[in-house]
């Protein structure tokens, strides 16, 4: 049973007509503020305690938790509903600047020098300039420390430095989480659980999407080190002042650009450096995104999904054979929708990226996965697969009745192809 309270007053409940909102919706995804939009009629009994950007909203599955932010923007029609967007806690982060400030080894002492400390700093300048219920508790950071030599804040807004400077660097999800009072900000690997429930074709998989994106690939790069360092005659690289992949050149052509790599001192450390970051962008960037049914809406004893988990998906016609077990072959959470009202149009959106020299090789490891693959006989994995059959019509019935239909063969090899 979904609520959703304002300030402690009832906003939504569908025990009481009278609080009512009209196609509550929320919009969940990693590394995002996240949304709530929803409408509310006038003649609501707390239509007036909504206060923008001041009042904080809640949603609630039974006792869990699902959003809370703040009223953002409104909008009233003929009939006088309003059209509430609300923005999730993150957004906290836009109300706070970093100001000009050198971090690093070269510029702090005691030195204070790593990712991770610096994260740290960034979080407490914000709590510094913002009211209470605005502030952060740094909680779990598990990315990979780095020492940084230098540093620079300059009149950023925290999440944009952020997002610049640390999602956009060091892998990881931000993750607000409340305990008792205590509103914590996680920087993790893993922001969900391992999920028990299965995602099968025919069952809960509604729609399979692939990307595949070549704007990013380099076959040669011309690196650059600190105080111009070069990598040509000074460690023997052939006399030249580049690198190359020869099955990349022989695939893609001769595609260059030149990389610096402000650390590296001197031409061998250059050299390991420039051929780690080749490595990485030879390759195809190939996504794999699917929209599924959470099977938890039609059986209560199935566990939910939730934003962030980790799960298995399994359809041997698209070499989707994830192995019960094995999380490096399961599919994360990145995107979930829940709609208040029609809860059978529930959606999440899976996603996982590979990177392979071709699409061909994509192919051939789906194929030997197959292979691989023929036995899940864990007791555990038996009952998860019993559980999935026994409800999977009734999920489908489910979903087209809330106006989302189940992907078709026919329509997945075209998305396929």
């Amino acid at each position: 049973m979904y609520r959703v309270m304002c300030d402690g007053k009832t906003l939504h409940d569908v025990r009481d007509e009278e609080y009512q909102l009209l196609s509550p919706k929320i919009s969940l995804e990693l590394n995002k503020t996240g949304n709530f939009d929803y409408g509310i009629l006038d003649t609501h009994p707390n239509v007036g305690a909504i206060a923008k950007l001041k009042s904080r909203i809640e949603v609630y599955e039974d006792d869990e938790q699902l959003f809370k932010g703040r009223p953002l923007n409104n909008e009233d029609d003929f009939q006088n509903t309003g059209q509430i967007s609300c923005e999730g806690e993150l957004a906290f982060l836009l109300d706070s600047i970093q100001r000009p400030k050198s971090y690093g080894r070269q510029n702090t002492f005691p030195p204070i020098s790593t990712n991770i400390e610096i994260f740290r700093l960034i979080i407490a300048e914000h709590n510094s300039q913002l009211e209470a219920d605005k502030q952060f508790t740094v909680g779990q950071i598990d990315i990979d420390s780095e020492e940084l030599e230098n540093f620079d804040a300059n009149y950023e807004k925290t999440w944009d430095f952020i997002q610049t400077n640390f999602l956009d660097k060091y892998e990881g999800y931000l993750r607000v989480r409340q305990v008792g009072t205590v509103r914590y900000l996680d920087y993790v690997k893993q922001y969900g659980k391992v999920s028990d429930q299965v995602i099968r074709f025919g069952e809960n998989l509604l729609d399979l999407k692939k990307y595949s994106k070549a704007e990013d690939i380099k076959t040669a790069i011309i690196p650059v080190g600190a105080n111009n360092v070069r990598i040509n005659t000074a460690n023997g690289h052939n006399g030249t002042d580049y690198i190359y992949s020869q099955d990349a050149v022989d695939l893609y052509g001769w595609i260059i650009d030149k990389v610096d790599f402000p650390d590296a001192n001197s031409p061998d450390e250059l050299l390991a450096a420039a051929k780690e970051y080749l490595n990485s962008c030879i390759n195809l960037a190939i996504t794999i995104e699917l929209t599924a049914v959470d099977l938890h809406m039609v059986d209560v004893d199935i566990n939910a999904i939730r934003l962030g988990d980790l799960v298995p998906c399994v359809s041997e016609k698209h070499g989707l054979l994830s192995t019960l077990g094995d999380i490096s072959t399961y599919y994360l959470v990145s995107k979930y929708e829940i709609d208040l009202e029609n809860p059978a149009n529930n959606t999440i959106t899976l996603g996982r990226t590979l990177s392979c020299l071709s699409e061909k090789m994509v192919e051939n490891a789906a194929m030997k996965n197959d292979i691989q693959i023929v036995k899940i006989n864990t007791d555990h994995a038996v009952q998860t697969a019993e559980s999935a059959s026994q409800t999977a019509q009734e999920a489908i019935e489910i979903a087209e009745a809330g106006g989302v239909s189940a992907i078709t063969n026919t329509q997945i090899d075209a998305i396929c192809q």
